[in-house]
């Protein structure tokens, strides 16, 4: 797994050639197949870029997410989220940088479980979010029943710690991308398609 964040942060261009076709910024063209947000991606040369979702209730907090992304060849492309983990002084809760939640989780050491400071409700049953980061750099998110503890949903996430930058992705959350003839970016994630324009 650590490979993976390592392939995709290897960077896909090199020094005086041309950027890859999807360096730049997209938009996606109908905000409505999001629901009720939008997103704009932002690909840079070096192989990093930005996923931003804006919500269209202003009241809701806007999004911004870091991703890593190659090119797999002839005009597809593969993207994944990171998520960088901002810790306080004592590093005993820590939020997620650029989601606009605020989120706060409770833990004491890295290693180890990390509980959402408050629960969260879905139609009137409460429920609590859990972190669990291992040793062997793998972890999960997971939702619990707050009335009885019982686990929910579980996700498999992978972690990496770099110059004390600590960062996560799902592995099962990879987006792929194909550039069309017609100059349309396609985004096919989980069993959704979503189409961009370059802004």
């Amino acid at each position: 797994m650590i490979l993976l964040a390592c392939v995709f942060a290897a960077g896909c261009a090199v020094p005086g050639t041309t950027p890859d076709p999807i360096v730049g910024i997209w938009s996606a063209d109908d905000p409505m197949q999001f629901n009720d947000s939008s997103f704009t991606y932002v690909f840079h040369a070096d192989g990093t870029g930005n996923a931003l979702e804006t919500s269209a209730d202003p009241a809701e907090s806007s999004g911004m997410y870091n991703i890593t992304w190659r090119s797999t060849g002839e005009g597809t492309y593969e993207a994944i989220s990171l998520y960088e983990l901002v810790f306080s002084e004592d590093k005993k809760v820590f939020t997620i940088l650029g989601d606009g939640s605020g989120d706060r989780f409770i833990g004491d050491g890295f290693v180890g479980v990390w509980m959402k400071e408050t629960p969260e409700e879905f139609d009137g049953v409460l429920y609590e979010a859990r972190f669990a980061f291992y040793e062997d750099t793998t972890g999960s998110f997971s939702w619990h029943y707050l009335n009885n503890g019982t686990q929910e949903s579980s996700y498999p996430l992978v972690w990496s710690a770099e110059d004390g930058v600590y960062r996560y992705w799902y592995p099962d959350d990879l987006s792929t991308f194909t550039i069309g003839a017609d100059g349309v970016l396609t985004e096919r994630w989980g069993d959704g398609v979503y189409t961009y324009t370059r802004v």
